[in-house]
């Protein structure tokens, strides 16, 4: 049997280049309109360029992640599923569960990093504080009353905001939302009285007068925010919890393919455009190697772990 040309040229493709040749699939574990979602399509875009395809974001969001990570863990080993991780669902997941449905470190091969975004404590604008001192007063004077709000259970929001809320003495509620743009919206709304928030979420609301910002996680002040101090201005020296993203592909790769997109990765953050826009909105460009991003979740991990195991908080 004569087998066609057409047959012939492409089983002599390797996989890598076959594999690119079709669309690929970002999952962002958030809905749109928040820090992930912006950081998803920026990435997208990129990563298409450099690898001559369409990569879609389709946002999956609950449960700070975990919905999203769960489906991502489970598409096939073939590049053409990546996927957005976070703190929440590459580090905290795996002390806040006691049975996880996936595991972080064998069912994602790594890629790199994205970008590492700072936190910023805000509280509505109808809220009679204007200072970090001035919201402790005002909370331990009404035990039980505060409620602080985050993207979803064990989300880097959720635990950023409760090791606040224990060092101004705790006794606050946790609302969880499905995503940061709700939380948000509830903020404004005064449904909620407090959240330490990513920076990109709250940036416009701040400068509009709609929120207010108490605090900024960085150890020098932001340029975008030039007259808000950071927690260590206000004495809260303990409170160094940066958030980070970094981009995982489903399943362990064949390494031609893991290179391939670890290069498309490394090209999208390496874009001077990427950090213009990441600018902005109070964000930065975090690029490693995929060596060095590996590195970098085993000290996070043993980081986390113990901040983790501190606060007490369980989700199963």
């Amino acid at each position: 049997m004569k087998i066609p040309r057409r047959a012939l040229a492409a089983a002599a493709l390797p996989l890598a280049a076959r594999a690119q040749a079709r669309p690929i699939r970002l999952i962002v574990p958030f809905p749109p309109g928040g820090a992930s979602d912006l950081l998803g399509r920026l990435m997208a875009e990129r990563m298409g360029a450099s690898l001559n395809t369409n990569v879609v974001v389709e946002n999956r969001a609950g449960a700070g992640g975990l919905v999203a990570a769960e489906y991502a863990a489970r598409q096939p080993a073939d590049g053409t599923t990546l996927f957005q991780g976070t703190q929440a669902t590459q580090v905290f997941n795996k002390f806040l569960y006691a049975r996880l449905g996936y595991d972080p470190d064998r069912d994602f091969t790594p890629l790199g990093t994205i970008a590492a975004v700072a936190y910023i404590l805000v509280v509505p604008a109808a809220l009679p504080v204007n200072t970090v001192p001035e919201l402790i007063a005002y909370a331990r004077a009404r035990p039980g009353q505060l409620n602080y709000g985050s993207s979803g259970m064990g989300s880097g929001m959720h635990l950023a905001t409760h090791i606040f809320a224990e060092l101004a003495g705790g006794n606050m509620t946790h609302v969880p939302y499905r995503g940061a743009a709700p939380a948000v919206t509830a903020l404004v709304a005064g449904e909620i009285q407090l959240m330490v928030d990513l920076v990109p979420n709250s940036l416009a609301l701040v400068r509009s007068g709609q929120l207010k910002a108490l605090a900024v996680s960085t150890p020098r002040r932001l340029p975008q925010l030039p007259d808000v101090a950071t927690f260590n201005e206000v004495g809260i020296d303990a409170f160094d919890v940066p958030s980070w993203f970094i981009m995982v592909a489903s399943g362990q790769l064949p390494e031609p393919l893991a290179e391939r997109l670890a290069a498309a990765c490394d090209a999208a953050v390496g874009d001077p455009s990427f950090a213009e826009r990441l600018s902005g909105v109070g964000a930065e460009p975090l690029r490693m190697s995929r060596a060095e991003t590996r590195a970098f979740l085993i000290r996070e991990s043993t980081r986390w772990e113990a901040i983790v195991r501190g606060a007490n908080v369980r989700l199963d």
